[in-house]
């Protein structure tokens, strides 16, 4: 782990509550963490690839996410909830981005993949790299949070081996589904379990459409509003317009996988690109 990536997480995360939330993190001394053991009750977990390759993840505690998550929604949490698992999703996602444009500046190509969120006391966050990762500790009013970084430079020679590697792997079905095996051709079930996903993406994309067209609304129609919530109505839009896109992503992952069949998993084809021509001689025009 090379300690220089340490400023990046550490602005991004200060820049991001700051902004997004109303809230002041004070940093704690750095520490190398000794365990997998995550540092919170709600942890947001990102990988990083390109020219550094790792995981970046965070880890709040109950109490401190539910005020960070009530600053930015606008609205009271005191337990978690599924609209606070998609904000440590998004908040994770935003930390990576910042801390990526800081790094970009030092002339590096950095990429993220999609946020993954993990709830439950004493979990663990195992990083993808061997090498030990450094703990920021952060506290605020309303109780502690921790940013683990593991991350290191990618060598010119791995570039590819590594980080860009895709593999052929069938997916495990859901253990919630004891009655179909894993060795099963797609059926209707599996059908019904994406189009009933799907339903429920759809669905969750038309509310917080409607809460953000309100908002819109609220912000036009009500010149006089209190400037303290005018400005958490402003910041809470691109937080909105995150979730849209990312429902949408979703919605559209859900279709395309609906669609693949066991046979193609088992034989991928490869298609080529449309400039790959085949080697023939041009005939003359």
């Amino acid at each position: 782990m090379d300690v220089k990536f340490i400023n990046p997480f550490l602005q991004g995360t200060i820049e991001v509550l700051k902004k997004m939330a109303f809230v002041e993190p004070r940093p704690g001394k750095v520490y190398i963490k000794e365990s997998s053991l995550a540092g919170g009750d709600v942890s947001g977990i990102i990988g990083i690839t390109g020219d550094a390759v790792g995981t970046l993840a965070l880890s709040f505690s109950e109490a401190c996410i539910c005020d960070i998550c009530s600053r930015m929604l606008g609205e009271s949490y005191t337990e978690v909830c599924q609209d606070i698992f998609d904000a440590v999703g998004e908040i994770t996602n935003m930390i990576s981005g910042v801390a990526r444009t800081h790094m970009e500046k030092e002339g590096m190509a950095v990429y993220a993949a999609i946020p993954s969120v993990v709830y439950g006391k004493n979990h663990t966050i195992n990083h993808i790299l061997i090498t030990p990762g450094i703990v920021i500790p952060f506290s605020t009013d309303h109780g502690p949070f921790v940013v683990d970084v593991c991350i290191k430079k990618t060598e010119a020679e791995n570039m590819h081996l590594e980080n860009y590697q895709v593999v052929n792997r069938k997916t495990a079905l859901d253990a919630k589904l004891p009655e179909m095996k894993q060795n099963d051709r797609p059926d209707e079930a599996d059908a019904d379990i994406g189009t009933d996903k799907k339903t429920l993406l759809k669905k969750k994309l038309k509310d917080i459409n409607a809460v953000r067209d309100d908002m819109v609304k609220q912000l036009a129609e009500k010149p006089f509003m209190e400037i303290s919530q005018r400005q958490m109505l402003k910041k809470r839009i691109p937080f909105l317009d995150a979730q849209i896109k990312r429902l949408k992503l979703d919605i559209s992952a859900v279709d395309v996988l609906s669609r693949i069949t066991e046979d193609d998993l088992d034989h991928p084809k490869l298609v080529r690109h449309y400039q790959h021509y085949e080697d023939k001689k041009r005939k003359p025009c």
